[in-house]
């Protein structure tokens, strides 16, 4: 399950109405990690992938303290099945990347280098198992002490003001990150269930299991979960974003632009975010707000490519077909294989048809 859920799919791009396009509140869920990290939508399913001569992919990673906020500066080892083991640091967000890694499989760790006694589990993951290739990995970094003050009772301790999470609860929890990570959403949501069976205060694996229930499209449960994560930490940035898709996706676009504004305060760093918030705006018809949302989403590395159609639109709205018809071109550089590739270039061409119109 690719964790960019948080990617647009627009809609019947073949109606237009004055040469525009307009917005879609259709989304996918993709993690992810990654993301969502989210460019292809979720609908696809493993025996519809395109076949290519040669595949290179981007592992994208987040690494989390055990109490949801950002490892920044935690070291990360990649390390293939055969060949030599890759090693990177954690941005202040505690995000990094591997671009450009060939299909294998990998297994990936975590370490604070403040605290050497916070390690992450061990996860594995393969990304030629993704339509697009590109995944986003959690890491989670738990106590492995060896104080016995520390480590008995069988709990991981979250620091001096400390959350006590059950070791079952962990386990089950990175296992649904794990199944989710290779597109297994019923197993997901079995593990996601056990590890707030096990520990309820666990927000993180609410939050996680409204994600997969954004994929299979139960948004009413999505909204619940999203909810129980926010009423145990209201400032957790993944479930403030989750709760604003649920709202855009029933239209109430003032209340999703609220979530999504706190969800960026929680988390600076996301694209996805970025790009719903420029989306709700965009409903609204606010185009300033919408055209530096959209913007804001496109300077990451890597951007929410799908913020060029987005844009797109305001550029249209405002008569500047030029503008417009070069960020479909640029959406459709970034995005060959993109599966409303033929609507979009013919809406290029009758924006660019308009550009030189005389008034």
């Amino acid at each position: 399950m690719r964790h960019a859920w948080l990617k647009a799919r627009v809609g019947k791009l073949g109606n237009l109405e004055l040469c525009f396009i307009r917005a879609s509140t259709w989304f996918v869920l993709t993690l992810v990690c990654a993301l969502s990290a989210w460019t292809t939508c979720q609908g696809q399913s493993n025996g519809s992938r395109m076949p290519e001569p040669i595949k290179l992919s981007t592992i994208f990673v987040q690494v989390s303290l055990p109490n949801g906020r950002p490892a920044d500066g935690a070291l990360v080892v990649l390390t293939p099945n055969s060949g030599v083991p890759r090693k990177a640091f954690a941005n202040d967000s505690g995000r990094l990347e591997f671009p450009e890694m060939p299909d294998g499989q990998y297994t990936l760790t975590a370490t604070s280098l403040s605290d050497p006694n916070l390690m992450s589990d061990v996860v594995e993951t393969n990304p030629s198992r993704l339509a697009n290739g590109n995944l986003t990995v959690q890491l989670l970094l738990r106590d492995r002490s060896d104080n016995p003050k520390r480590s008995t009772s069988g709990v991981i301790r979250a620091g001096e003001n400390e959350r006590r999470i059950p070791k079952e609860a962990r386990k089950a929890f990175n296992e649904g990150l794990k199944f989710k990570g290779n597109d297994e959403p019923l197993k997901a949501l079995e593990s996601f269930n056990r590890a707030v069976e096990r520990y309820p205060e666990y927000y993180e694996a609410f939050s996680e299991r409204g994600d997969v229930n954004v994929s299979q499209r139960d948004l009413e449960e999505a909204a619940a979960d999203f909810g129980r994560a926010l009423k145990i930490n209201d400032h957790y940035g993944p479930a403030l974003r989750g709760s604003g898709y649920c709202k855009l996706e029933k239209r109430e676009f003032a209340d999703a632009i609220k979530l999504f504004e706190k969800s960026i305060s929680a988390d600076p760093s996301n694209a996805n975010t970025n790009l719903l918030l420029g989306i709700a705006n965009l409903e609204l018809d606010r185009r300033e707000e919408a055209k530096q949302a959209l913007l804001k989403a496109l300077s990451f590395t890597p951007p929410a490519v799908r913020a060029h159609i987005y844009l797109a639109n305001v550029y249209a709205k405002e008569h500047l077909y030029q503008q417009a018809a070069d960020e479909l071109h640029k959406y459709l550089e970034a995005e060959p294989m993109a599966p409303d590739r033929s609507n979009l270039q013919s809406i290029e061409s009758q924006w660019r048809a308009k550009a030189i119109a005389p008034m």
